[in-house]
């Protein structure tokens, strides 16, 4: 070993330091996904995996460059996450929906800028008129505002949720057929929840679930003044919070008597334990089975974040993924997939 040390260059060490504390960091994370946030408050560095898979390539390329046959380190390192390469990136194409699809959307609607987040007096007539031009069979709307309720009467059948009385925010759900029976999961000690609705679509009946986990409440302008201390801070509670949620979420599911479609802001990404949860149950994620690129879903601006999501039963076939990442009328983008049944 110091034998093969002594034949590197100064600048060959210093870029293996970094190279094996990356990958060190990296294959730490590829385990984060099946470990208890309850239990272990590191598992928030999950949410740095993507970016630690990107160095990692960049590691690859960079020995490549400089002819070394170190790049083996950091291929062995993308070899063993490429079970998670697709939930970060796809190349595949959504087909044409065939002419009896189910679509189905998910939108984080921020409160229709009630609280005046943008300056752009006319935001909340912009997300009308998209939700009207598009019209999805079924819409789930995260972060609803109370006084919006009269505002889609392009939809015949509708449900707002809140998880009491007096709150003036929950979430919507709009639809072209049926809903025969409605609820709320109630998490505790949050403002955030998940609900649901039984709709009779032709000759099924599927269950929509439209979640919104606990928030990151994390700010653009806490990044930009460097506050890593105090955003670090705030993940590991977050992450035990989602985990219970989820618990909660999937006991609820268990006597579901329906096919299953599940949408909306999960406020993680696809290398979480909250994600994995989903994956271990065989649900269907639409971005990997039809999307493209990295399907970014929040208008963030340092890094792709794919935390919105749709997610179907086996039961259904996925047909088309689609973010309108060119719809900036909220922080989050809208999402959309197309359905049929599986013959």
């Amino acid at each position: 070993m110091k034998k093969f040390w002594s034949t590197l260059s100064f600048a060959n060490k210093i870029i293996l330091l970094i190279n094996g504390v990356v990958g060190g960091i990296l294959l730490f994370a590829y385990l984060l996904p099946f470990i208890p946030p309850r239990y272990f408050e590191y598992a928030s560095l999950s949410v740095f995996t993507p970016l630690l898979m990107l160095v990692n390539i960049g590691f690859i390329v960079l020995w490549l460059l400089r002819r070394q046959w170190l790049f083996l380190f950091s291929a062995v390192l993308f070899l063993i996450g490429l079970p998670f390469m697709h939930r970060f990136v796809q190349f595949s194409k959504s087909k044409p929906a065939p002419k009896d699809h189910l679509s189905i959307m998910s939108f984080n609607v921020r409160l229709f800028n009630h609280y005046k987040w943008s300056e752009d007096s006319e935001l909340r007539n912009k997300i009308i008129d998209f939700i009207a031009q598009e019209h999805p069979s079924i819409i789930a709307l995260q972060e609803f505002y109370i006084k919006e309720s009269g505002s889609f009467p392009f939809y015949k059948y509708k449900k707002f949720i809140y998880k009491n009385k007096k709150d003036k925010i929950g979430q919507a759900i709009l639809s072209d057929y049926p809903i025969i029976h409605s609820g709320s999961l109630d998490f505790p000690h949050t403002g955030n929840n998940g609900v649901f609705a039984d709709i009779v679509a032709g000759r099924d009946t599927l269950r929509l679930y439209s979640l919104h986990f606990e928030s990151f409440h994390i700010e653009d302008t806490e990044i930009s003044q460097e506050n890593s201390k105090r955003i670090f801070l705030k993940l590991p509670r977050r992450f035990a919070i989602q985990q219970a949620q989820v618990e909660l979420f999937n006991a609820h599911a268990d006597s579901c008597p329906y096919p299953i479609i599940i949408c909306g802001d999960f406020n993680n990404t696809a290398f979480s334990y909250l994600y994995q949860k989903f994956q271990d149950r065989g649900w269907i994620d639409s971005f990997q089975e039809c999307g493209s690129g990295f399907g970014s879903t929040y208008d963030f601006p340092y890094f792709p974040f794919r935390i919105d999501y749709i997610l179907a039963d086996p039961y259904f076939k996925i047909t088309s993924h689609k973010v309108y990442n060119q719809i900036h009328y909220s922080d989050h983008y809208p999402i959309k997939a197309t359905f049929v049944k599986r013959k």
